[in-house]
C-alpha cells in the first residue's frame, strides 16, 4: 500500500453536500449495490476508458448518468472479495486459467482451489535490468490450451515487478483473446493503475467496458485508503457483503471527486523512493543487481514509469559471501534471519513461489527511506560477521 490518509484529512476536502451527508449519516443499512452518488462517481471516473472502447468498436456517445449504463454494476468491500466472487461464480473444476505470475495469491489460489489448471505467464529479466512480460509467451500459452481456456488473469501495473502495459499492449492482449474460437473471460486487476500519473481525456490504460472482461479496481494502493476498500467488480455478491458502510461510501465519494489531490502526494513519494532504492542497489552491488524498470515503459506511453512495488533481483551467492553463515544459504534463510535478528520484514521471491531470486520492495510509504537504511545497516552487519567467521 501507499501512504495512508486520516479521516480528518479526507473530510477537509469534502464539499458542503458531502459534509452534510457525513454529519447526518445513520448506522443503518445502506443501498445494497452502493450509494447512487458513489456509483455515479465511479462511472464518472471510468467513463473515458469505457467510451474509448465503445468508440473502438464503432459505437456512439455513452450516457453520463450511471443509471443508464451497463459497465458499473456493484461495489464490494475488499478486493479479495471481488476476486473470490468472480472465481466462485465463473470457474469450474477442470477449467484452464492463464495468469501472470508471480502474483497476489488470491488471483491464482482461489482458481486452483476450484480445481482449475493454472498456466503461468512469467516475466523475463532483461539484460538491461528490468522485468518484462512478452506477448509471444502469452501466444504460446494460448495455443497450448485451445478449446479448454476459461479465463486469463492480468495485473497492470504488476505486483510485484512494477511492469506496466500501455493501452496498445492491453489492446493487443484483448485482440489475441478475441480472435480465439471461444473467447475466454479477461480478468483485469487494475488496483495500481492510478499511480501512473495525471490522466488526460482518454484516462489511464484499462480494459474497462470490454466484452467478456471484468475489471478490479479500488481506493487502496495508490490512493492510500486501504481502510475504505471499495472495489468495483461486475459480478453478484449475494453471499458476501450485503451492503456497504455509510462512512466509507462518503469518504470514497470525496476521494473520487478530488482524485488528483489525493494521488499526487503518493506519486511523488513513489518517485523519490524509487530513486533512493536505485542508489541503494548500486551501493549494495554484492547483494543486488541494479534496477532500471523504467526501460520497460515504451516510448509511446503517455505516462512515465511509476510503481509502488518493484522486484530487484538478488545475486548469488548472497552478498558474494558464500555460505559462511546459515543466513546466507538461501533468500528465505536471509529473510528469516533479518526478521529474527533485526526486526526487518523482507519478502523474497520464494514467498511468491517464483524461482528467480528477488525481493519485493514496497516504495509507496514515507517511512521507506528509514526502512531502507535499516536494511543496509543489517546487510553490512551480516557481511562483517560472515567475514570474521
Amino acid at each position: 500500500d501507499c501512504q495512508t490518509w486520516s479521516t480528518k484529512e479526507v473530510l477537509n476536502w469534502a464539499s458542503e453536500a458531502q459534509r452534510k451527508l457525513w454529519d447526518d449519516v445513520s448506522l443503518g443499512y445502506t443501498e445494497s449495490l452502493g450509494h447512487p452518488l458513489l456509483l455515479q462517481a465511479i462511472w464518472d471516473r471510468y467513463l473515458p476508458a469505457v467510451q474509448r472502447e465503445e468508440t473502438r468498436r464503432g459505437g456512439g456517445a455513452l450516457p453520463r448518468e450511471v443509471g443508464k449504463q451497463n459497465a458499473v454494476k456493484i461495489t464490494t468491500c475488499v478486493p479479495v472479495e471481488g476476486i473470490y466472487i468472480v472465481m466462485r461464480q465463473l470457474l469450474q473444476p477442470g477449467d484452464v486459467v492463464i495468469a501472470m505470475e508471480p502474483a497476489y495469491q488470491a488471483l491464482t489460489e482461489i482458481a486452483r482451489s476450484r480445481g482449475c489448471e493454472i498456466l503461468s505467464w512469467k516475466p523475463h529479466y532483461d539484460a538491461e535490468n528490468f522485468w518484462n512480460f512478452r506477448l509471444e509467451d502469452l501466444q504460446f500459452l494460448l495455443k497450448k490450451c485451445l478449446g479448454t481456456l476459461r479465463m486469463v488473469i492480468i495485473n497492470s501495473p504488476h505486483n510485484p515487478t512494477g511492469v506496466s502495459f500501455t493501452q496498445t499492449q492491453l489492446n493487443q492482449i484483448f485482440e489475441l483473446l478475441e480472435d480465439l474460437d471461444e473467447m475466454p473471460i479477461l480478468f483485469s486487476d487494475e488496483m495500481y493503475t492510478a499511480i501512473l500519473g495525471e490522466e488526460g481525456a482518454a484516462g489511464p490504460p484499462s480494459n474497462a467496458g470490454r466484452k467478456n472482461s471484468i475489471v478490479l479496481s479500488g481506493l487502496s494502493k495508490p490512493w492510500g485508503m486501504p481502510g475504505e476498500h471499495f472495489e468495483k467488480v461486475v459480478m453478484l455478491r449475494d453471499y458476501t457483503t450485503m451492503c456497504l458502510p455509510h462512512h466509507s461510501e462518503i469518504l470514497s465519494m470525496i476521494a473520487l471527486q478530488e482524485a488528483e489531490t489525493f494521488l499526487k502526494r503518493n506519486r511523488q513519494i513513489c518517485d523519490e523512493n524509487y530513486r533512493l532504492l536505485q542508489e541503494f542497489l548500486l551501493r549494495m552491488s554484492d547483494w543486488f543487481y541494479p534496477l532500471v524498470q523504467e526501460k520497460q515503459v515504451q516510448a509511446e506511453s503517455p505516462f512515465p514509469f511509476r510503481a509502488s512495488t518493484v522486484f530487484p533481483r538478488l545475486k548469488h551467492p548472497l552478498g558474494g559471501l558464500g555460505s559462511a553463515l546459515d543466513a546466507l544459504e538461501s533468500p528465505s534463510s536471509l529473510a528469516e534471519h533479518l526478521a529474527s535478528e533485526y526486526s526487518i520484514c523482507m519478502i523474497v521471491s520464494e514467498k511468491f513461489e517464483f524461482d528467480c531470486p528477488a525481493v519485493r520492495f514496497g516504495i509507496g510509504m514515507s517511512s521507506f527511506p528509514k526502512s531502507l537504511q535499516m536494511l543496509e545497516e543489517a546487510l553490512n552487519d551480516i557481511r562483517s560477521r560472515a567475514e570474521s567467521a
